[in-house]
């Protein structure tokens, strides 16, 4: 089963310049997130799936707490709290911090992991 986090937009300060400390960053954050766990689809139950409320929770807390200087390093953050479920068996997470350079939407890295 496939779950997807589409256009998740969070503000922070991102960047390795002096001025950008200062400067609240917009990102967008998109996932593929896979699992073999399928009971839900006849269960009907919240912890026979993957709590994407708890797990929204815990990339906006992760943001909005840590001070990043790369977007690589946020990137590879947030996929290890995606990851931290066992029952993720794979994952595909593009994180774009948007607005950075004139005449560009957005820069972003792409990650992929198996579990």
């Amino acid at each position: 089963m496939l779950i997807k986090i589409k256009n998740l937009k969070l503000t922070t300060i991102l960047g390795v310049h002096a001025w950008e400390e200062n400067v609240n960053r917009e990102i967008i954050i998109n996932a593929e997130i896979e699992t073999k766990d399928v009971s839900s689809l006849s269960s009907d139950d919240i912890k026979d799936t993957i709590d994407y409320d708890i797990l929204i929770l815990k990339i906006k807390n992760l943001v909005v707490s840590r001070r990043f200087k790369l977007i690589e390093k946020m990137t590879a953050e947030i996929m290890r709290e995606i990851m931290e479920d066992p029952r993720i068996s794979r994952c595909k997470l593009e994180v774009d911090k948007v607005g950075v350079i004139a005449d560009v939407d957005s820069f972003s890295v792409t990650l992929e992991r198996h579990g």
